[in-house]
């Protein structure tokens, strides 16, 4: 495969990149236009499935717990002398389980995957004789009970008398506009920032600030908003484009990630990177949530039942799976599975049960701050 840049525009480009993996894609000549998108369905409403307890428990193991990757990814500033301190184990132990816990807390806090909402805006009356007092549309909002949730806020009344005078329920792109006058969220602003325009999206992808892209756009916009759909879809296209799935693992969007690829029947290539990794539980529960999805396992709640974690299991898992896939794909799969064969697949499953055990050891600790 032959790459087209020219070489002023290649070195350019190759300085652009600070990630590894997307400057041996360069090297390579791996090009865009030969990635095909995934295309979400529409036959399926995915908020429901995707906030079972069961899916959630999966997406919770599936992304795991890295406080060092939490650290490099939300730098703080650093006090101008370290501090140092002695304590005992066990005090040492309860700190790190705080840290778990935190960090868990955290992850829960995945970002769901919704349809885009609806427009709302209908006519309630129409009052032309008031259309020449009319100068500019007016804006009413419910302002009481201040001490509701943030979600309540979302169920305001907002009306909007516009100059021809007609009166009629505010549109959503209004209704942000004003609740975010009357109800502010901390972060957000009014209008969106220029940040969010393809062209500065693109340099920051291109920079792999996949989570800190991420984080902005929750906090700028409700997950059933289309633009956080785009914006989404387009960072975990790009990811999936780059096979760079580990640059998520352990936040809070790898478990939103996971979910929207299977959920476009894209998960192959993750499910490849965590046979890489040797990441022989993650696949079996990955699979597991894939069938889930596309109803191939059971009816709702049939996630939550316990799965033997065995050779035999994740061979007759593997093979359901392979079922639905063909070609070099396959071919891949196969070999990969042979290898784990050969690398002793008992050793890998036990090893990765005692990662999952040490994190749920440190989350069932009691501590003094929950």
């Amino acid at each position: 495969m032959s790459c087209n840049l020219s070489k002023a525009a290649f070195l350019q480009t190759f300085r652009k990149l600070s990630c590894v993996h997307s400057q041996l894609l360069l090297l390579r000549g791996v090009h865009v236009s030969q990635f095909k998108p995934p295309v979400v369905p529409t036959d399926i409403d995915p908020f429901p499935l995707f906030m079972e307890e069961g899916v959630q428990t999966i997406l919770n193991d599936i992304t795991g717990i890295d406080l060092k990757k939490t650290a490099l990814l939300q730098p703080k500033k650093l006090p101008l002398k370290p501090v140092l301190r002695a304590v005992p184990d066990k005090e040492l132990k309860r700190l790190q389980a705080d840290s778990f816990k935190q960090e868990r807390s955290k992850i829960e806090q995945r970002p769901p995957f919704m349809r885009a909402r609806k427009e709302i805006s209908r006519e309630l009356a129409r009052n032309p004789e008031i259309a020449p007092v009319m100068t500019n549309n007016l804006l009413f909002i419910d302002t009481s009970a201040f001490t509701r949730s943030e979600r309540a806020n979302k169920d305001k009344v907002v009306v909007v008398r516009d100059t021809e005078g007609t009166l009629r329920t505010a549109t959503q792109e209004e209704r942000d506009r004003a609740i975010q006058i009357a109800f502010p969220v901390r972060g957000r602003t009014i209008f969106p920032s220029t940040f969010f325009k393809p062209e500065n999206l693109h340099n920051a992808l291109q920079r792999c600030r996949y989570s800190y892209v991420l984080d902005k756009v929750c906090v700028q916009y409700d997950p059933d908003h289309p633009e956080f759909l785009r914006i989404t879809k387009e960072i975990y296209d790009y990811i999936l484009e780059r096979r760079e799935f580990d640059a998520l693992r352990g936040t809070r969007h790898f478990g939103s990630m996971a979910f929207y690829l299977s959920l476009c029947h894209r998960e192959y290539d993750l499910v490849l990177d965590m046979l890489e990794r040797k990441l022989i539980v993650d696949v079996m529960d990955y699979i597991r949530l894939h069938r889930k999805i596309h109803s191939q396992e059971g009816s709702k709640g049939s996630l939550s039942k316990p799965l033997g974690y065995d050779k035999k299991n994740f061979e007759k898992l593997m093979g359901l799976y392979m079922k639905r896939i063909t070609g070099n794909r396959k071919k891949q799969a196969e070999k990969m599975v042979e290898s784990l064969l050969e690398a002793g697949l008992p050793e890998i499953i036990k090893e990765n049960l005692s990662q999952r055990e040490l994190i749920d050891s440190y989350l069932k600790l009691e501590t003094n701050v929950y």
